[in-house]
């Protein structure tokens, strides 16, 4: 009989220290999880679960705490990405305003080279031009000179000559109209077949 009680007041003992054992745990773990230390709460379960692997409230603590580290761990991995994302755009837009201020400056470039080759262009025809117009007036000095310069010999040989300038012109007239017919009636010969039983010369 004395045994037996015994027996009862060990099992009773044994159950009361396990379940403080596991009840210590569960409050650390609470008060952890109070304090914001969220690690530190589901690190001192787990150890209770080693522990104590039974106990239910602990169990279900543990669930708890696992239930929201997941979802913070989602959530932190979705702001990362969100954050990451942003990051990503900044990069594209500064990316793209370079690349629009790049082409900017290329077309300025272009412009400028543009405007450049259109003046160097404009001035060399000016240039040109009044190179051609100096020849003009250069040439027209020359036939001014050289009719200044025949008009004096002319009239002079003419007087030597005994003629009238009227009667040189009829002359110079008659002669021109001599060699027109001239030419015509050469034009018209090599019309003519050629014989082959001549030669070519």
């Amino acid at each position: 009989m004395r045994l037996l009680a015994f027996f009862i007041f060990i099992f009773v003992g044994l159950t009361q220290a396990y379940s403080q054992g596991a009840q210590a745990y569960f409050n650390n773990s609470a008060t952890h999880y109070v304090h914001n230390r969220r690690a530190d709460a589901l690190k001192t379960v787990e150890e209770g679960l080693k522990k104590y692997p039974s106990d239910q409230k602990l169990r279900e603590l543990a669930d708890k705490l696992r239930e929201e580290k997941k979802k913070e761990d989602q959530k932190r991995n979705e702001e990362n990405k969100d954050k990451q994302d942003q990051q990503q755009q900044q990069k594209d837009q500064q990316k793209k305003e370079q690349e629009d201020k790049e082409q900017k400056d290329q077309k300025d470039q272009q412009n400028k080279d543009d405007q450049k080759s259109d003046q160097e262009k404009k001035d060399q025809e000016s240039k040109e031009k009044k190179e051609g117009e100096q020849d003009q007036r250069e040439n027209k000095d020359d036939d001014k000179n050289e009719k200044t310069d025949k008009t004096p010999q002319t009239s002079q040989k003419l007087q030597q000559m005994k003629m009238s300038e009227e009667k040189a012109k009829m002359i110079l007239e008659a002669m021109k109209n001599q060699e027109i017919q001239y030419l015509q009636q050469n034009k018209r010969k090599a019309t003519k077949p050629r014989d082959s039983s001549k030669p070519d010369w």
